[in-house]
């Protein structure tokens, strides 16, 4: 980021600055960053819940095996999923139930990578823009004030420790 300093204003201390230019490389950096991090929690929510789901359907699935309907006190299995022809849908079920959590760390994987690429993207064309409009406009006025040293720990700040010594 280029700054170019204004004068001071007297006793506060504040200056005036102008951002003509931010650097893309850090946005890049920045945008990647947080578009992974972003990416992770809803990628790992969806996940779950899918895999709560592909479970569900899978315990449902297999009670249609074993199914049956009483009929004047006779009990007359039924395999629901023969009748349907529902048995490649059961396997491939059963296949993604087994392979569950690979899947939903491959899933979390993909969701953070794709979070990290949009907001690459984005932070890449907003910079440039950015500095293509800064270019012609001389780009933000920002004001700055220099704050007071924090106090140490203990109360001792820099006015106390003078008291001692003096």
């Amino acid at each position: 980021m280029e700054l170019d300093k204004g004068g001071g204003r007297g006793r506060n201390l504040s200056n005036r600055y102008r951002v003509r230019r931010i650097s893309v490389i850090s946005l890049r950096k920045f945008g990647c960053l947080l578009g992974a991090l972003v990416g992770c929690l809803p990628s790992l929510i969806v996940g779950c819940i899918g895999m709560l789901l592909v479970g569900g359907l899978r315990q449902l699935l297999e009670s249609w095996q074993g199914a049956s309907i009483h009929i004047l006190g006779q009990e007359i299995p039924i395999d629901v999923i023969s009748l349907l022809n529902l048995g490649p849908l059961l396997h491939t079920v059963q296949e993604i139930d087994g392979l569950s959590w690979a899947l939903l760390i491959l899933f979390v994987t993909l969701g953070s990578a794709s979070g990290a690429l949009v907001l690459l993207v984005m932070g890449n064309l907003l910079g440039w823009v950015y500095n293509f409009i800064a270019a012609f406009s001389g780009g933000l006025e920002v004001e700055l004030r220099e704050l007071p040293p924090p106090p140490r720990p203990g109360g001792r700040g820099p006015a106390a420790s003078s008291r001692i010594k003096g």
